[in-house]
C-alpha cells in the first residue's frame, strides 16, 4: 500500500494585477529600446543579429532571431513577411527566450502568450494540448515546418522544445492557407536548421522529480563556401513524473542537411526520430478531493489513481525536406515535404467519477495500440511584381495530406478504489469491449493570396478550395468490416488591411474564415457538413524600426457555426446530434515584448475572452469548460555587464489563469490561480566559455497548489507543482 497525504483546501490565489499590466505595456510603448546583441538594419522591416551558430545575418521568418522579439514570420501568410504587415494576431516565441526560460514542452513555452489556455490537461505533458480563443481539444492545430503533425485517436505528436528555433501562435481562423482546421489558431514550430559557422554545445539538467537529462547541438558547414552545411541535435531524458507510481523517459535525435549551391537555391533534409518508452501520467481525478473538498479531505497533488502496472509510450519518426528556389527576382517556388510515422502504445486504468458515497472512485482500463501514417506535401508558387504603382506578393499553392491510423485495443470496467484508504495492485480487469478499426484522412486544397502595397497601405487576400475525405474501416467482431467514408468540400477566404506609419504603428482590420469537418449523420441518416468560423478582428501594432520591441493590441469576434449538439427531440430512439449549435467567442488581447536597454527584457500579456454557447438544445447561455474569462503575465529579466556580477542574469515573473467552469453545464467553478517563476543565470564568457552558462529556473516558486482545469465533475488536472531545475550549457 502507498502511504497518501491529504491536505485541506488552499487559500484562494491573490489576484494579478491587471493595471500593473496595461500600465506595463504602455510604458513598452513610451520607452526607446536598445538591442543587446543586435544592431539596426537599413531596411524597416528587417534587423541584423547574432544567429544560432555564431556570426550575424539578417532574420528570416525560419532562421533564429538573436532577442526574445521577432519581427518576421510566415505563419499567416506562408511568405516571409514582417509581423507589422500581417493583418491577423501572431505571437513568436524565439529560441532566446526557450534558452532563458527553459520549457519542458512546446505547451509551457506558450504560457506567457495572449489567448491560449495551456492547462487544459494540467501537469500532464502527453499532449501539447491548448485552447485558443476558447477553442481548442487534444487534437490540436499543431504543424511543423509549414505542415500539419496530424494525429488521430490517441496517436499525436509531441515535439520537444529543444529541437525548435521557434514556436509561434497564429490566432483566428486559419482555413484559406492551411485547409480543415479549429477555428481558434494553430502553433506552428519551425525546428533548427543547420547553419554555416561552427557551433558546438552540450547541456546537462538535473532538478526535481529526480530529472537528469543531456543534450548536444552541433553544427557546421562542410566546406569553405556554405554550400554544405549540418546540423545534429539529440536529447535523452529520464525523471519521474509528478504523480506517484509514473515515470518519464525521452531518447530524440533530429539529423539535418542543407544544400545551397547558390544564393538562390536551398534544400535542407531533416528527420526526428523521439522515442518515449514513459510518456507519464495521462489521466484525470474528480471534482470531489481536488476543486471541493471530499470527506477525507483533499486529495493529493501527486496522486495517481490507476496503477504500477500502467503504461503509456510512443514511437515518432519524421523524414522531410524544405526546397526554394528563386528563378528571379519575379519568380520563387517552394515545396515542403514529410512523411510520418507514429506507434503509440498504452494500457491505463483511470477514474470515472466518484460514487454516491463521494468516497469510491469507479475506474475504467483502456488498452490501446496505434500505428499511424501520414504523408504531407505542399508546392508554392510565388511571384513579386508591380501593376502601376501598387507592389504585389502574388502566392499560389497546392497542398495534400493523406492520413492512416490503425487500431487495435479497446476498453472496459475495473476494480474500483477507496480515495480514504486507496490500496494498489488489486485491480481485477472486467470484459473487454474491443475496439478494431482504421481511422483516414485525406485533404487536397487549392489556394491564392495576394498581397498588395501601395504607399503604406497594405492589403491581404485570399482564397482556398478544399476536398476532405474523412473514412473508418471498422472490422468490429467477428472480422466482420463495416465501411463509412465522407466527403467534404469547402471554399474559405481572408481579406485583411494594415497601415503602417513611419513611427512603427500599424492598425488593422481583418476577416478570416475556417471550416472543421464533423464525422457521422444525423437521426435521419444525412452526414453532417462542416463547422464553419468566422471572425472579425481589428488591432494594433507597434513595431519601430530597427528597435527590438513589439507590442499589439486586438480585438476580436470569433463564432463556430454549425456545431454538433445533442439531439433532444429523438432521445428517446438514441443518442442522436443534430447540427444547429454556435459558440461565439470574443475578446481583447495585449502583448508586449522588448529589450528596453541592454540589460533589461521584458515580457507582458492580457487576456480577455468571453466565450458563450449561443445556439445549444442543453447549454445554451453558458460557458465552455476551460475557457478563462482573464488571464494575464508578466516577466522582467535583468542582466549585468558590469561590476563584479558581470555575466549575471536575475528573472522573476508571475502569471495569472482566471476561474473556469469544469464542465459544460457550468455546475461549479474550478478557481482562479497565480503562479510565480524566477531564474538566475551566469554567463561564462569571463571564464573563456562564451557562450556558456549554469542556470537554476524554479517554477511555482512558492509551490501553489492548484487545479489547473476541469472538463466534467469526473475530469480535473492538478497543476504543476514547485519544479527546481539546474542547466549547465557549455559550448566550445
Amino acid at each position: 500500500m502507498l502511504t497518501k497525504r491529504y491536505y485541506s483546501s488552499p487559500a484562494k490565489p491573490d489576484f494579478f494585477p491587471v493595471s500593473v499590466l496595461v500600465t506595463t505595456i504602455a510604458a513598452t510603448l513610451a520607452l526607446p529600446a536598445v538591442a543587446a546583441q543586435s544592431s539596426a538594419a537599413t531596411d524597416a522591416d528587417t534587423m541584423t543579429v547574432v544567429g544560432g551558430g555564431g556570426g550575424t545575418q539578417q532574420e528570416s521568418a525560419w532562421g533564429p532571431v538573436g532577442t526574445i522579439v521577432a519581427k518576421r514570420s510566415a505563419t499567416a501568410t506562408k511568405t516571409d513577411t514582417p509581423l507589422v504587415k500581417t493583418p491577423q494576431s501572431v505571437s513568436v516565441v524565439t529560441r532566446e527566450q526557450m534558452d532563458l526560460l527553459q520549457p519542458t514542452s512546446v505547451k509551457q513555452a506558450l504560457g506567457s502568450t495572449p489567448g491560449v489556455m495551456v492547462g487544459s490537461r494540467g501537469s500532464s505533458n502527453v499532449y501539447d494540448a491548448v485552447y485558443i480563443r476558447g477553442f481548442g481539444s487534444v487534437n490540436s492545430n499543431i504543424y511543423l515546418n509549414g505542415l500539419k503533425l496530424q494525429g488521430d485517436y490517441f496517436n499525436e505528436v509531441s515535439v520537444d522544445p529543444y529541437f525548435l528555433e521557434r514556436a509561434e501562435v497564429l490566432r483566428g481562423p486559419s482555413s484559406v492557407l492551411y485547409g480543415k482546421s479549429n477555428p481558434g489558431g494553430i502553433v506552428a514550430l519551425v525546428s533548427k536548421r543547420p547553419v554555416t559557422e561552427r557551433l558546438q554545445e552540450v547541456q546537462f539538467k538535473m532538478g526535481t522529480d529526480n530529472l537528469f537529462q543531456t543534450g548536444f547541438d552541433f553544427g557546421n558547414s562542410l566546406d569553405d563556401d556554405g554550400k554544405y552545411s549540418f546540423r545534429l541535435t539529440g536529447l535523452a531524458k529520464d525523471a519521474d513524473d509528478q504523480q506517484q507510481m509514473a515515470k518519464l523517459k525521452r531518447y530524440a535525435i533530429a539529423p539535418s542537411f542543407s544544400w545551397q549551391p547558390d544564393a538562390q537555391t536551398n534544400l535542407t533534409l531533416y528527420a526526428y526520430l523521439q522515442h518515449d518508452p514513459n510518456l507519464g501520467y495521462y489521466g484525470w481525478l474528480p471534482m470531489q478531493g481536488t476543486v471541493e473538498t471530499a470527506p477525507y479531505g483533499k486529495l493529493p497533488t501527486d496522486f495517481n489513481e490507476g496503477e504500477k502496472s500502467n503504461f503509456y509510450s510512443r514511437q515518432t519518426r519524421l523524414f522531410g525536406y524544405s526546397l526554394s528556389h528563386d528563378f528571379n527576382d519575379t519568380w520563387t517556388v517552394r515545396q515542403n515535404l514529410r512523411y510520418m510515422q507514429l506507434h503509440t502504445n498504452q494500457n491505463n486504468i483511470y477514474g470515472n467519477g466518484v460514487a454516491a458515497d463521494n468516497i469510491t472512485l469507479k475506474r475504467n482500463y483502456i488498452i490501446s495500440n496505434e500505428r499511424l501514417n501520414s504523408f504531407s506535401v505542399d508546392t508554392q508558387g510565388q511571384a513579386r511584381f508591380t501593376t502601376g504603382r501598387v507592389d504585389h506578393t502574388l502566392l499560389s499553392g497546392v497542398d495534400f495530406m493523406r492520413m492512416s491510423n490503425d487500431i487495435q485495443g479497446g476498453w472496459g470496467v475495473t476494480s474500483p478504489l477507496d480515495l480514504s484508504n486507496p490500496q494498489f495492485g488489486n485491480a481485477i480487469e472486467g470484459a473487454i469491449n474491443p475496439t478494431s478499426k482504421v481511422n483516414g484522412q485525406r485533404q487536397v486544397g487549392i489556394y491564392l493570396q495576394d498581397q498588395a502595397e501601395w504607399n503604406q497601405w497594405f492589403l491581404t487576400m485570399g482564397a482556398r478550395y478544399d476536398w476532405a475525405k474523412s473514412t473508418v474501416e471498422d472490422r468490429g467482431q467477428n472480422a466482420l468490416i463495416a465501411n463509412s467514408e465522407q466527403h467534404d468540400r469547402q471554399l474559405t477566404r481572408r481579406i485583411g488591411l494594415n497601415y503602417l506609419f513611419d513611427n512603427g504603428i500599424s492598425p488593422y482590420l481583418s476577416y478570416a474564415q475556417s471550416f472543421e469537418p464533423n464525422v457521422g449523420a444525423g437521426y435521419s441518416g444525412k452526414a453532417f457538413v462542416p463547422s464553419r468560423g468566422e471572425q472579425y478582428e481589428a488591432g494594433v501594432k507597434y513595431m519601430p524600426k530597427g528597435r527590438p520591441v513589439s507590442a499589439t493590441i486586438a480585438v476580436f469576434q470569433l463564432t463556430k457555426s454549425n456545431s454538433l449538439v445533442t439531439d433532444v427531440e429523438h432521445a428517446s430512439s438514441g443518442w442522436y446530434q443534430q447540427q444547429t449549435g454556435e459558440i461565439r467567442s470574443r475578446g481583447v488581447e495585449l502583448e508586449g515584448k522588448a529589450a528596453l536597454t541592454a540589460n533589461i527584457n521584458l515580457l507582458a500579456s492580457y487576456t480577455y475572452t468571453d466565450a458563450e454557447y449561443t445556439e445549444d438544445t442543453t447549454n445554451k447561455g453558458n460557458t465552455p469548460a476551460i475557457v478563462p474569462k482573464h488571464m494575464a503575465s508578466l516577466w522582467g529579466d535583468y542582466t549585468f555587464h558590469e561590476t563584479a556580477l558581470s555575466g549575471l542574469t536575475l528573472g522573476a515573473g508571475v502569471r495569472y489563469t482566471g476561474s473556469t467552469f469544469g464542465d459544460e453545464a457550468n455546475t461549479f467553478k474550478v478557481p482562479d490561480y497565480t503562479i510565480w517563476n524566477t531564474v538566475l543565470k551566469y554567463d561564462l564568457a569571463r571564464f573563456n566559455l562564451p557562450g556558456s552558462s549554469v542556470a537554476l529556473n524554479v517554477n511555482n516558486l512558492f509551490d501553489k497548489q492548484h487545479v489547473a482545469s476541469c472538463f466534467a465533475t469526473y475530469g480535473c488536472f492538478w497543476g504543476a507543482e514547485r519544479q527546481v531545475v539546474a542547466t549547465a550549457t557549455f559550448r566550445f
